[in-house]
C-alpha cells in the first residue's frame, strides 16, 4: 500500500470510530445520556427543529466541541486560560 492509500485509511478509521460513538450517545435510553445528548446540542450550535431532540449531524459536531475543549482545558492552565480570555477582550465586543 502507498502512503496515500494508509492515510485515508486512517481517517476513514477515525471517522468510522466517531460515528460509532455519536451512534451510542444517540440511541442510549438513560437520563444521563439524555442529558449529554442536550449538552452536545448545545456545543453544536444547531437548532432543532420542533419535536426533534437531536440529529447525529448535531450530536457529532457537538462532540468535535467537546474534545476540542477537554484538549484546550488539559493543555492550559487556569492562570493561561485567564490570559486568553483578557486577550480576546481586545478583539471580541
Amino acid at each position: 500500500m502507498n502512503t496515500c492509500t494508509v492515510s485515508i485509511a486512517k481517517r476513514l478509521l477515525v471517522v468510522s470510530m466517531a460515528c460509532v460513538v455519536v451512534w451510542e450517545i444517540a440511541t442510549a435510553k438513560d437520563k444521563s445520556a439524555e442529558l449529554f445528548r442536550e449538552f452536545l446540542i448545545k456545543l453544536s450550535g444547531r437548532q432543532m427543529k420542533h419535536n426533534v431532540s437531536h440529529t447525529n449531524p448535531a450530536l457529532l459536531a457537538g462532540l468535535w466541541v467537546y474534545l476540542s475543549m477537554q484538549e484546550v482545558l488539559q493543555t492550559y492552565s487556569p492562570s493561561e486560560l485567564e490570559l486568553m480570555h483578557s486577550m480576546a477582550k481586545e478583539f471580541l465586543p
